[in-house]
């Protein structure tokens, strides 16, 4: 017996699932890896917020080091007389089959004590 036709139909049939599990991982990995950039540079700028709390354009000078290191990002900084509080967020463009997740990631450093709580 040719057993030929009966292998190219499996191979036809598994191709496209194994390219899929591959486009799968690959961008949960990308995903993964930008969120781990965008929460360390988030808590990188809130440290950096509240060791140079007395310059009177500490806001701004944030702002500049996030959008530095992350590109298309919105950025919203809430001080109050306790603590500060940076949000970053990110459209996340997907690979696969899921479009246009937010990433959104919240810091909030606790003035005189440095101590920075994520969320």
């Amino acid at each position: 017996m040719n057993n030929k036709g009966q292998v190219l139909v499996i191979f036809v049939i598994i191709i496209p699932i194994l390219l899929l599990l591959v486009t799968l991982t690959v961008d949960l990995g990308l995903l993964y890896k930008e969120k781990q950039s965008i929460s360390s540079n988030t808590k990188y700028a809130v440290k950096y917020y509240l060791d140079n709390i007395d310059n009177p354009n500490i806001t701004s000078d944030t702002k500049e080091l996030l959008n530095k290191n992350i590109s298309d990002i919105k950025i919203n900084i809430n001080d109050t007389t306790d603590y500060v509080e940076i949000t970053v967020s990110k459209v996340w463009n997907s690979l696969s089959i899921k479009k246009d997740e937010e990433i959104i990631i919240t810091y909030r450093g606790i003035k005189g004590s440095n101590q920075i709580i994520k969320g």
